[in-house]
């Protein structure tokens, strides 16, 4: 906490050492400690003997007290547990879960070795991502938890959107694209209790900044990072912080019942309504034109023969021209 207090008060102006002791009610050795750890952390301050310290530039890190600085949610995103490497942060987020860990809750780690996807494969997670878990323990049966996968989408998609100005996409029913291609991926999981679910977690993986050398020869043609379509790095901080934000406002409407609010956002972000698209469904595939998603997040699709199904479950893939 003391870090986070002191980035606050030098991030705009030089503020003397008394001034610094006196605001976060310490000592000068605990303030001196504090500002080397913060400059190992890869911060740059500047120290003037007459002004004081003043803050030049932060690194790209996922310290709590730096994705926390400037926070505006009321619960998302209060309590955040940082690992440098884990297995997985739904498995961490799974113990947290017995520990009674609060609403809003997160799990974040600068590398994965067995981050989990959808179709239960591994997901690549090296250093310059956002792998993270969030725990939610919404008071509602399990088929409305698993429209909190929309829920997420949204919530990311409006946050690179209005915050970064990234024309990022969404493709039904979990996955963020920028160019058609994916850099986002959510895995969402119900942890039960006699019935009765006890929490959801919503796994996020974003390709950041990450190296593309990183990203698998097999995967170049549909995966993508960030960093590659604004041809610089952005702070990984930043982007959890309006996350943060946006998805509590669109999870405070979930939980009141007004999924359509969420629906009605989906429908300007969809990469998927319009398009041709091959569906599978139980085993079997399907190529049909994406009409949209009804008020439940069921994708619509129109068959050859003129006939609209509703897709609840299953993968989609976008067809191409040549496809």
């Amino acid at each position: 906490m003391i870090r986070k207090n002191i980035l606050k008060y030098i991030e705009n102006e030089y503020v003397t050492e008394n001034d610094l002791i006196e605001k976060l009610n310490t000592n000068h050795e605990k303030l001196n400690e504090n500002i080397i750890k913060l400059i190992d952390a890869g911060y740059e301050i500047k120290h003037n003997d007459e002004k004081g310290y003043k803050l030049i530039s932060t690194p790209d890190i996922l310290e709590p007290f730096e994705i926390q600085r400037n926070l505006t949610a009321k619960y998302i995103g209060h309590s955040i547990h940082y690992y440098k490497e884990v297995t997985s942060t739904n498995d961490i987020a799974e113990k947290f879960v017995e520990l009674e860990e609060p609403e809003g809750s997160v799990i974040i780690a600068e590398k994965q070795t067995a981050g989990r996807s959808r179709k239960k494969t591994d997901w690549i997670s090296p250093e310059g991502g956002i792998w993270m878990t969030l725990i939610l323990r919404p008071d509602v049966d399990l088929l409305q938890a698993s429209k909190l996968t929309i829920v997420t989408g949204v919530a990311l998609a409006k946050t690179l959107n209005d915050d970064f100005d990234i024309q990022a996409g969404i493709k039904w029913p979990n996955d963020i694209l920028i160019d058609d291609k994916k850099m986002c991926g959510i895995l969402t999981e119900a942890i039960t209790e006699k019935d009765k679910i006890k929490a959801v977690l919503v796994g996020i993986g974003v390709d950041v900044n990450i190296d593309e050398e990183k990203i698998p020869d097999d995967l170049k043609p549909i995966a993508t990072t960030i960093n590659k379509h604004v041809n610089k790095a952005i702070k990984r901080s930043d982007i959890l912080n309006a996350f943060f934000n946006h998805f509590e406002i669109f999870y405070d409407e979930f939980i009141k019942g007004n999924f359509k609010y969420t629906i009605n956002e989906w429908r300007r972000l969809s990469t998927t309504t319009g398009k041709r698209v091959k569906v599978y469904k139980k085993g079997k595939a399907l190529c049909a034109d994406a009409i949209g998603i009804d008020n439940t997040g069921a994708l619509i699709v129109e068959l050859d023969d003129g006939k609209l199904e509703k897709i609840t479950s299953g993968e989609v893939k976008i067809l191409k021209e040549d496809d």
